[in-house]
C-alpha cells in the first residue's frame, strides 16, 4: 500500500540522519527528505527545511525552506510551527543560525546538541522561548543513548508533569533505567513517589523506605534526611530515634541544610540526644550557611535571647539580617523590633519603620500591626490615623487581637475610618474573647463609662477582672474606682 511505502521511506531517510547508525548518511537523508517533501510530508518538509537553511547536503535556499516549513506548519508539525516563530520574531541572525544549527543536529541524535538544546528551551535562552514540552523531546535522546543525568531528569519531568502530562509507567520506566545506572536522584525520586503518592501513585510507605534506602546507601543526601523524617514519626512501625539521628547525622555531613537545622535543633534542646551546645551551633551556623532559612531565624532567635545558647546579639543580627535580605517577613520584624527598640542597633524608629513595612507588605501579621502604630503615634514616620486604621485592618483581618483591640477603638471613635459603633464593638469582643488584655479593658472601661452603650456595671468589672488578672495596671485602677464608687 502507498501509506505502508511513504512511512517505510521516511523512517529509512531518519534512520540515514542517525549519526550513531551504520547507515549514517546526510547526502541520502537530504535527497529522500526532498522527494518526501514533494509528496506532502509535513515532517519532511521540516527536516529537509533544515538542510536547506544550514545548506547541509545541498544548496543553501532560505526561501525554499521557508515555503516548506510553512507547509509544514500548516499540516500541525510542532517543531515547524515552533521554529517558524523563532524566525519571524528572530534579531539576532548569529543567535537563529547556532539554534537551527543545533537542531539539525539534534534530529541526527547527535547528544551534546541535544543537551544544549535542552538547556536552551529550559532556560529560555534568545531566540527561542522557555518550552518545557520540547526541552524533554531533546533530552530524551540523551536518555535513549543511556545518559543516565538524562535519564533522571526525563523520569523526574514525567513524574511532575513539567513540560509533558503526568505519566507514571513513563516516569517509572525512565527513573529505573536512571537507577540501574547508579543514579541516586532517580532513586531518591521514586522513593518519594511511593510516599507521596505522586503522579497517580497510592503511597506505599515499605516501597518509599526500600528506594529511600538504597537512595542513601548511594549517597542521596535528601533520601538520608527522607529517612531520618520517617524513622522520626511517633506512633508508627518506622518510628526509631536511633535512626532518626544516624539518617540525620549522614545528610549533615553532606551539607543538607534542613538535616543540619534539625539536628542542631536537637542538639540544642537535648531532643533525643545529649544536650550539647557546641555541636548545636555548629550545625544550626552550618545551616544558616546552607542558605535554610528557619535556621537563620530560629538560631538569630536563640542567639538574641540567650535561653537555649549563650546570648550574642551581633551574631543575632548578623543572621536576622541575611534573612531578612531574602524577603524573610519574621526577620525583617525582628530587625524592625530591635530598632524600634534599640536593643544592639541604636534607636532608630525610621529603620524600624521600614522593616515593618516590608514584611508588612509581606503579609507579616505583627508587622502590620506594629505599623499601624507607629503611624498612629508618628514614629518614624508621619503620623497618620487613616494609615494606622488601614494596617491595623490589615493585621484584624488575619485575627490579631491587638490590632482588633485598637482599630476597634478607632472605629467606635471614628478616628481613620468611618464611625461604626457596632462595628467597634465586634472587634473589641472579638479580642476579648480571644483573651487579649487590652480588649478586654476597652470593653470594661466602655461599660463603666456607659456613653458609647448602656452603663453595665456587672460586664464592666467582668471584662476589667480579666484584664487586670493579666496584669493590666490601668484595669486594676479602673475596678478600685468602681468599688470607691460602690462604697459611696
Amino acid at each position: 500500500m502507498p501509506s505502508e511505502r511513504y512511512d517505510g521511506s521516511f523512517s529509512e531517510a531518519r534512520s540515514h540522519m542517525d549519526c550513531a547508525s551504520s547507515r549514517y548518511d546526510l547526502n541520502k537523508a537530504a535527497e529522500m527528505l526532498e522527494r518526501l517533501s514533494s509528496e506532502g510530508n509535513g515532517a519532511a518538509q521540516y527536516l529537509f527545511s533544515l538542510f536547506l537553511l544550514t545548506g547541509t547536503s545541498v544548496l543553501k535556499d532560505n526561501v525554499t525552506a521557508t515555503d516548506l516549513l510553512v507547509l509544514s506548519a500548516a499540516s500541525g508539525n510542532e517543531d515547524a510551527i515552533i521554529l517558524k516563530d523563532e524566525i519571524d520574531k528572530n534579531v539576532n541572525a548569529a543567535e537563529l543560525d547556532k539554534l537551527i544549527s543545533l537542531k539539525l543536529r539534534g534530529e541526527q541524535r547527535n547528544t551534546d546538541a541535544c543537551r544544549e538544546l535542552f538547556d536552551i528551551y529550559t532556560e529560555g535562552r534568545p531566540p527561542a522561548k522557555k518550552n518545557h514540552r520540547v526541552a524533554i523531546k531533546w533530552y530524551t535522546i540523551c536518555a535513549e543513548e543511556d545518559d543516565v543525568f538524562a535519564q533522571n531528569t526525563v523520569g523526574f519531568m514525567y513524574l511532575m508533569g513539567k513540560g509533558v502530562s503526568k505519566d507514571k509507567d513513563k516516569a517509572v520506566f525512565w527513573l529505573k533505567k536512571a537507577a540501574e545506572n547508579g543514579s541516586a536522584d532517580a532513586m531518591y525520586h521514586m522513593g518519594e513517589m511511593y510516599e507521596t503518592g505522586l503522579c497517580f501513585t497510592e503511597p506505599d510507605i515499605k516501597q518509599a523506605l526500600i528506594w529511600y534506602q538504597l537512595a542513601a546507601e548511594a549517597g542521596s543526601a535528601d533520601a538520608q534526611y527522607s529517612l531520618a523524617a520517617i524513622h522520626s514519626v511517633q506512633k508508627t512501625r518506622q518510628f526509631d530515634p536511633a535512626k532518626t539521628v544516624h539518617y540525620l547525622e549522614k545528610a549533615s555531613a553532606q551539607g543538607h541544610g534542613e538535616a543540619q537545622y534539625q539536628l542542631g535543633m536537637m542538639y540544642a534542646y537535648g531532643n533525643g540526644v545529649k544536650r550539647n551546645e557546641e555541636k548545636a551551633v555548629s550545625l544550626l551556623e552550618a545551616s544558616c550557611r546552607s542558605g535554610f532559612q528557619q535556621a537563620m531565624v530560629d538560631y538569630a532567635n536563640m542567639r538574641f535571647e540567650g535561653d537555649v545558647l549563650k546570648r550574642d546579639p551581633a551574631i543575632a543580627a548578623e543572621w536576622f539580617e541575611k534573612a531578612a535580605a531574602s524577603c524573610n517577613g519574621y526577620a525583617q520584624y525582628a530587625l524592625a523590633v530591635m530598632y524600634g527598640n534599640g536593643d544592639y542597633y541604636n534607636k532608630d524608629d525610621k529603620m524600624a519603620v521600614k522593616y515593618f513595612t516590608e514584611a508588612a507588605e509581606m503579609g507579616e501579621v505583627n508587622s502590620q500591626y506594629s505599623l499601624g502604630c507607629f503611624y498612629y503615634e508618628g514614629r518614624g514616620v508621619e503620623k497618620s490615623e487613616k494609615d494606622a486604621a488601614l494596617w491595623l485592618g490589615q493585621a484584624a483581618e488575619q485575627g490579631h487581637p491587638g490590632a482588633k483591640a485598637f482599630l476597634g477603638m478607632l472605629t467606635i471613635n471614628g478616628r481613620g475610618v468611618e464611625q461604626d459603633i457596632d462595628e467597634g464593638m465586634r472587634l473589641l469582643n472579638e479580642s476579648a474573647d480571644y483573651g487579649y488584655f487590652e480588649g478586654q479593658f476597652y470593653l470594661g472601661k466602655i461599660y463603666m463609662e456607659g456613653k458609647i452603650v448602656k452603663r453595665n456595671i456587672p460586664r464592666a468589672k467582668k471584662y476589667l477582672s480579666m484584664a487586670a488578672k493579666q496584669g493590666d495596671p490601668d484595669a486594676k485602677k479602673l475596678l478600685e474606682k468602681i468599688k470607691t464608687e460602690r462604697m459611696h
